[in-house]
């Protein structure tokens, strides 16, 4: 059995009035586990918001298919719905997001994802980033011409090379991670889903108190706090929970 202990999560535009294009979905009981989502809509096409939410809308009224089927041909059909979109709105023909899926059971983390949505666990005093961006980045990091640090503060960090559209090339990666990898000796663990708006700022000063680093409420109110002080560059969402496991 798998309980969540404490959670806590925000969403917000960048600028009030502003449209959101992030769309979350918190934690959601689902059989003998949790499901929760960030969909982050590419704000630079018409219709982010509108594929982000749509992406969401589709996980939630498939979501006992979609983990029947260990998220088999989840992108696959993702792709197909948001199609759908231009087919009643032409304008929204380039509408594209990313999506960070999360399914946490007794026995295993299920990840699926596109995109720069960044899923962390915490380790000691630090966390942990358990997905890749998709990112030209990235991408020149994985192919060895440049490390993380010397493109540190190169521009286009954020260049995004897939994401969920009609128009955009799909690419995605599905990870599972047995539970007994994350948990520490008393069968917890703390998991944290940013949108790139808010962990450019976690990774600009990567660093908090003990304390807030182990309770999800107090990390989010210290993270949305750094962000608002930022000011914010983009929409920012983050999910936080911490779990615990009785098998362990």
């Amino acid at each position: 059995m798998i309980d969540i202990v404490s959670a806590s999560f925000f969403t917000s535009s960048k600028e009030f009035k502003r449209t959101n294009q992030d769309t979350i979905l918190p934690p959601l009981k689902l059989k003998d586990g949790y499901l929760f989502a960030i969909a982050d809509g590419l704000g630079g096409y018409t219709g982010g918001k509108e594929a982000s939410e749509r992406v969401i809308s589709f996980i939630r009224k498939n979501s006992s298919n979609l983990i029947q089927n260990n998220f088999e041909n989840l992108f696959l059909d993702l792709k197909e719905d948001i199609k759908e979109l231009s087919e009643n709105d032409n304008k929204l023909i380039n509408a594209a997001t990313t999506l960070t899926l999360c399914y946490i059971t007794d026995k295993y983390l299920r990840i699926g994802h596109v995109g720069d949505c960044r899923l962390y666990i915490k380790e000691n005093n630090k966390l942990k980033q358990l997905t890749k961006d998709h990112t030209q980045h990235q991408m020149l990091i994985d192919d060895g011409f440049f490390n993380s640090r010397q493109l540190k503060n190169a521009k286009g960090k954020n260049l995004l090379t897939t994401a969920i559209s009609k128009t955009i090339e799909l690419s995605y990666n599905l990870l599972q991670i047995p539970l007994e990898e994350l948990t520490n000796e008393n069968g917890q663990f703390i998991l944290f889903l940013m949108s790139d708006g808010a962990h450019h700022f976690w990774e600009k000063r990567p660093r908090f108190s003990s304390n807030t680093l182990s309770e999800p409420s107090r990390f989010c109110s210290s993270l949305k706090k750094r962000i608002e002080n930022g000011p914010p560059i983009d929409d920012y969402s983050l999910i936080a929970l911490k779990v615990e496991s009785q098998q362990i």
